[in-house]
Order: structure tokens, then C-alpha cells, then sequence
């Protein structure tokens, strides 16, 4: 009886004030997992590594082979910088393949560790390209890394100081934005990047059809997490 009356009204048997709220909590807290759809496009992007990406012809894998038979450092910092795209498609697949079986806080490092690394790696591309005055617009590219890796730094910023460290969803100290929309919006600096790319085919620049499939797996992840936003994983 003292339970009830900690989440009832004494007088007409509704519910009190707290308890409207720990339910309107639960209505409207965001899945502390990622949806198992996303391991289709997850795999598609992670297996683009083998597609044709190079002029002629060869693929990602190929390039990075060459690169640690030279260097193993080489091949490690070309894996986490260029390859940044398919890493993150190896990160969501295995998360949300995994799904509670890995601890949020892990994965939540994972996926900050990836993006900075791919607008960090982005940045210099942009700069590099357009400093040298190469490849079709080089100052669009550069403007969009630099703005969106300033708006993911004060966004991870103001995720970790609003929640105040703790996240109630998983019982686990969050120090950023969610899984989910961390995935998001690798998925959709991705697609930004994939279309710049397509651009340069205006000025001759023909890269393999890998670009079509990343753009492609990284869109309907977005899709997916669009559309699943609000539902439980």
C-alpha cells in the first residue's frame, strides 16, 4: 500500500506528478542499442573497401596492402585517415550486430575516435587541395570540413554538459551526443563527401564505382535512423 500511494493520489487514485513524469521519461527516452537494419548498409559500406576506388581500378584494400608492405606505420595511418569511412562501417556493423552485448560507453568512444579522426583527415584534404588549386571547388570542400568539424566538437560539447555526465538509459557515464546520432551524422558527412567526389567527374576526375555504393550504404543509414528515431531498437 505505501507503494501506491508514492505513485498515486491519495484522494482520486491518479497518478502524481512524478510518476506522469518517469512516464513521459520513458515515452520519450531515446534506444540505448542501435537497430539491427543497420547492419546491412553497415556491411555494404565496410565491404566497399574491396570495390574499385582508384582510376584504375583498384580498390582501397589493394592501395592499403601496398602501403603496410612499405610501412606498417604508413599503412596504419592511411587505415585510420583515408580509410576512416569503411572503419566506421566496421564500427556500426559490429554495434549493431552486438547490440547491449557492448558497453555504450565503449561504443560511444569508438565512434567519437572514428569521426574526429575523418574530419580531422578531411580538413587536410580540403586544405591540401586547396592550397595547390587542384580538383573542382576545393574551397567547398574546405569550408565544409571546417564547419562541420566545429559543429561536431560544440555539439559533443553541449551533449556532455547538458546531460551532466550520466545517462539513465544505459546506467553508464555519457560524456557525448548518442549512438544514434553519432552514426547519423557520419552517415551523412559521408554521403556530403561522396557527392563532392562525384562533382570532379565535371572536370575529368573518374574514380571507381565504389564512391556510388558508400553513397549509397551511408544514405540509408541515414534513412534508417531518420525513420527509427522515436522506436526502440
Amino acid at each position: 500500500m505505501g507503494d501506491e500511494h508514492d505513485e498515486y493520489d491519495d484522494h482520486d487514485g491518479e497518478p502524481t506528478e512524478d510518476a506522469l513524469e518517469d512516464e513521459l521519461a520513458d515515452a520519450t527516452r531515446p534506444p540505448a542499442t542501435l537497430p539491427i537494419a543497420l547492419t546491412l548498409p553497415a556491411l555494404v559500406l565496410t565491404a566497399a573497401i574491396a570495390l574499385p576506388l582508384h582510376p584504375d581500378g583498384f580498390s582501397f584494400a589493394q592501395l592499403l596492402y601496398v602501403a603496410f608492405l612499405r610501412s606498417p606505420l604508413e599503412g596504419l595511418i592511411m587505415l585510420i585517415g583515408f580509410g576512416s569511412p569503411f572503419c566506421f562501417g566496421a564500427i556500426v556493423l559490429a554495434l549493431a550486430g552486438l547490440g547491449d552485448q557492448v558497453h555504450p560507453r565503449l561504443a560511444e568512444r569508438l565512434l567519437v575516435a572514428n569521426l574526429s579522426l575523418l574530419h580531422a583527415q578531411l580538413l587536410l584534404v580540403g586544405f591540401m587541395l586547396w592550397s595547390r588549386g587542384q580538383g573542382m571547388m576545393p574551397l567547398a570542400l574546405l569550408g565544409f570540413a571546417a564547419v562541420s568539424g566545429g559543429y561536431f566538437i560544440l555539439h559533443h560539447a553541449r551533449e556532455a554538459a547538458a546531460a551532466g555526465g550520466i545517462d539513465d538509459t544505459a546506467q553508464f557515464v555519457r560524456s557525448g551526443p548518442t549512438l544514434r546520432w553519432l552514426v547519423r551524422w557520419g552517415a551523412t558527412v559521408i554521403v556530403a563527401v561522396c557527392g563532392w567526389i562525384r562533382l570532379q567527374l565535371l572536370i575529368g576526375v573518374r574514380l571507381g564505382w565504389a564512391i556510388e555504393v558508400m553513397l549509397a550504404a551511408s544514405v540509408a543509414m541515414t534513412v534508417l535512423l531518420t525513420r527509427n528515431r522515436n522506436t526502440p531498437s
